[in-house]
């Protein structure tokens, strides 16, 4: 199956970004791997996270939908703070063996569509990370197909980070963006050079591909560093995602207008949705993108007893939009417009269609238009931006002392915009 290849990361405003892979970013590159979702195991809408000296791991889990028992390996790269690869030798950071293979899978139970679900801890008895950073899981198909990359990050707990969401300096965009003004606190740690040796990185809702990477200490004061730049650190609001419960298969939640089963198949038929890009903002607490497995029907472990359902999307629009087309985007497809996610106009009914097989739990989702030219995904013109929106923001701070071969992470901080 041919895929939109989506490459896209926000320049910087010294210098561009070095950095134009798809395979580093979150990905999935098989179409019969389906909720892939990777998080800490003490909250699974968290970015991942790991501390150093504090323990916790990371869980990988997927489902396998071709019907075939196979097996899957997984290794894991040490990367740069801008994502590029690491200098570093697997013997500087890794306790343990790299390439290995995943190896708890389980069978599903009582489901229409039969998948094996797989699952992966780190760290684990094979494999420990001994330094901070930025790193890549990738997992392969039979050791030798990408079927997967995954993004996390080893910290250490150094500074302190104090940020604070304001609406954007430019007025222009004062009601539709945020603005992250944020503080480093370097009392605990020695840094001779900090405008040149240390960096950081801001991502909106887990989204990688629009985060801000490279960005420099605008002041330093008492070993305070202060990243304050007026519309360089602005976000666009958005508004709060939209969202469906697929939790039960025998009793319909608010948002699903009509679901058919039969013996082989369950499809969930969602209210048509419309543009928001005029309607005033609404608090609507969310999960910021993200989703989540779970079953209401079978109280078991709903990895492996939650079946998948046919949701059909629906976009009303008197006329198609010119020169591009509309993709559903959330974190079950890590915003990524593949094609199987581009819906299809239809001059009967002026509606866009699309849809998604998807495993029973909750979603969130938005509509986003994709340019022909430029491949970015834009929510402007279906979903709109207030700056009020309640949005999810994480601060990573890098430290490379001259000399150094890696990139540290000496501190990381996630927050909600505007929470106090």
């Amino acid at each position: 199956m041919i895929r939109l290849l989506f490459c896209c990361l926000v320049s910087l405003f010294w210098y561009p970004s070095l950095i134009a892979q798809e395979d580093t970013y979150n990905a999935v590159f098989l179409e019969f791997i389906k909720s892939v979702r990777f998080y800490p195991s003490a909250d699974e809408l968290a970015e991942p996270v790991l501390t150093m000296g504090v323990g916790g791991a990371l869980i990988l889990s997927f489902d396998d939908l071709s019907g075939d028992n196979n097996n899957y390996w997984y290794v894991i790269e040490q990367r740069n703070a801008d994502w590029s690869p690491g200098q570093l030798s697997e013997f500087e950071w890794l306790e343990g063996f790299n390439n290995n293979r995943i190896e708890q899978q389980s069978f599903s139970f009582a489901a229409r569509t039969q998948y094996m679900h797989h699952r992966l801890t780190i760290p684990n008895r094979d494999i420990q990370i001994k330094k901070s950073g930025n790193y890549l899981l990738k997992v392969f198909y039979n050791s030798n197909e990408l079927a997967l990359t995954r993004r996390f990050m080893v910290v250490e707990n150094q500074v302190t980070i104090q940020p604070i969401t304001r609406q954007a300096a430019m007025i222009e965009k004062a009601q539709t963006h945020q603005e992250i003004d944020f503080t480093v606190d370097l009392k605990k740690l020695e840094v001779r050079n900090p405008r040149q040796e240390i960096r950081a990185t801001i991502v909106q809702n887990g989204y990688w591909q629009g985060g801000v990477i490279n960005i420099e200490p605008f002041f330093i004061r008492d070993r305070m560093l202060d990243f304050d730049y007026q519309d360089r650190l602005a976000f666009p609001g958005g508004k709060e995602f939209r969202f469906f419960d697929l939790r039960s298969l025998q009793n319909r939640s608010e948002r699903i207008e009509d679901m058919r089963q039969t013996q082989y198949q369950t499809d969930i038929y969602l209210f048509a949705d419309r543009s928001r890009t005029y309607n005033a903002y609404l608090l609507n607490p969310d999960a910021n993108g993200k989703f989540v497995i779970q079953n209401f029907d079978i109280g078991d472990d709903a990895n492996v007893f939650a079946d998948y359902a046919n949701v059909h999307f629906r976009f009303e629009k008197p006329l198609p939009f010119e020169g591009a087309d509309l993709y559903v985007l959330g974190a079950f497809n890590d915003f990524q417009p593949w094609s199987d996610y581009r819906m299809e106009y239809s001059e009967v009914d002026h509606t866009y269609h699309l849809n998604i097989l998807l495993k029973q739990g909750y979603y969130n989702y938005a509509y986003g238009l994709v340019d022909h030219h430029t491949l970015v995904p834009d929510f402007a013109e279906t979903e709109g931006n207030w700056y009020e929106t309640e949005n999810g923001y994480t601060i990573l701070v890098y430290y490379r002392p001259l000399g150094e071969r890696y990139d540290r992470i000496i501190g990381a901080r996630s927050f909600k915009s505007f929470e106090r």
